[in-house]
């Protein structure tokens, strides 16, 4: 059974609207050192991001202290939205009620579970991994898992502002239970 560590995205610097290019703020990198302390003795096998700046950013440290590379994956990125929306409150309710829908040319949030998924069933089972990530894609992998919470573990991350968290998900089998474990570090 593979060991899936989804980490999301330290703080980053809402200023800059290119969502590939986003940077983390000062803030951000003093979270992603905390986040290399915190995650120093789990004996990872690989490290794999999506390819926007801030979740790069955020598991290089990590891969960095445990000499391995970080492994860019497409699958990863996160929501692909139609364009910096000055609603932005508005279109993210609307899309966690009706999980389909999506303005083109961004994605659904049911499109970014079925993204997140192909590639973590495609890990092997004995896969300790760490992935780079954002909070709606991993929101999504809560919703997939436990109906109806995916929308409330959004808003607790969102509201945070971007602090990191530690979830494990844990594949057991079956195809309506990833089998996850949610904490803070």
């Amino acid at each position: 059974m593979a060991t899936i560590d989804l980490v999301r995205h330290a703080e980053p610097d809402i200023t800059i609207h290119d969502d590939f290019l986003r940077p983390l703020t000062s803030a951000g990198r003093r979270q992603t050192q905390q986040l290399v302390a915190s995650l120093h003795q789990y004996p990872y096998t690989g490290f794999f991001s999506s390819p926007l700046k801030r979740a790069v950013d955020t598991i290089t440290p990590i891969a960095d202290d445990h000499g391995l590379p970080v492994q860019k994956n497409e699958l990863l990125v996160e929501r692909k939205m139609p364009a910096w929306l000055p609603n932005f409150s508005e279109y993210v309710n609307q899309q966690w009620q009706d999980l389909t829908f999506f303005e083109k040319p961004g994605e659904s949030i049911h499109q970014v579970q079925e993204r997140y998924l192909s590639f973590l069933y495609g890990l092997p089972s004995s896969a300790f991994v760490a992935v780079g990530s954002h909070g709606t894609a991993i929101s999504s992998l809560v919703e997939a898992a436990i109906p109806g919470i995916g929308y409330h573990f959004f808003l607790e991350t969102w509201l945070r502002r971007c602090h990191p968290y530690r979830n494990a998900c844990r594949q057991c089998g079956s195809p309506s239970c990833l089998g996850t474990k949610i904490k803070d570090i």
